[in-house]
């Protein structure tokens, strides 16, 4: 996959119905020529190669009386049959409509989960059912509602991140950087944070 790869699929994450002559036109505005028919066939060998596993639709959360987003974290106990329980709340969580993602962690908890609700009582409610029927493994339970900022991603590589905080250093005034170390005969970036800000 390729800088160009990224682009295309940038825009299909923003707009998984946007044409192959608006991308033409988005990618024309970056100085990228291409045609119509060379974004087809790369769009269809992203599909092929499971790179592009499908389309979805985003929808305003309010309108759709899906306003309360909330995040679930979850520190485990060890119970003789956990790994059983686990394996029913992982079942749990796959069939709840209401879950839109769940996974295990590392650190000081050991999953998380963001659910989306119509309003308060109904995520109260599935709180307390949720603690009731897995409470056994669970030995601490937070939950905290949201209110999303920004929604969505992009795909990025290793020089596409370090341009963004070059950037923002620039514009924010962050730390400095000094190339003067050597790491198996490669230069290094020294990060200089400032004592105080």
């Amino acid at each position: 996959m390729d800088e160009l790869d990224r682009e295309i699929l940038n825009m299909l994450i923003a707009n998984g119905r946007i044409s192959a002559r608006n991308i033409v036109k988005k990618l024309a505005d970056k100085g990228i020529i291409m045609s119509e028919r060379g974004i087809g066939k790369r769009i269809a060998r992203l599909e092929r190669e499971k790179v592009i596993l499908g389309y979805s639709t985003m929808v305003d959360l309010q309108k759709v009386n899906m306003s309360i987003p909330r995040l679930v974290t979850v520190k485990f106990t060890s119970p003789k049959d956990f790994l059983q329980r686990v394996e029913d709340m992982k079942k749990y969580l796959a069939e709840a409509p209401f879950c839109d993602f769940s996974a295990r962690t590392n650190g000081d908890i050991d999953w998380i989960e963001l659910k989306f609700f119509n309003n308060s009582e109904q995520a109260k409610k599935e709180e307390d059912l949720y603690r009731a029927w897995f409470g056994d493994i669970i030995e601490e339970y937070k939950s905290y509602d949201l209110g999303i900022q920004k929604w969505g991603w992009q795909i990025f590589d290793e020089p596409s991140f370090d341009r963004f905080i070059q950037h923002m250093m620039k514009k924010e005034g962050g730390p400095s950087f000094a190339m003067d170390s050597t790491v198996k005969g490669k230069r290094q970036k020294i990060t200089q944070y400032p004592l105080s800000h």
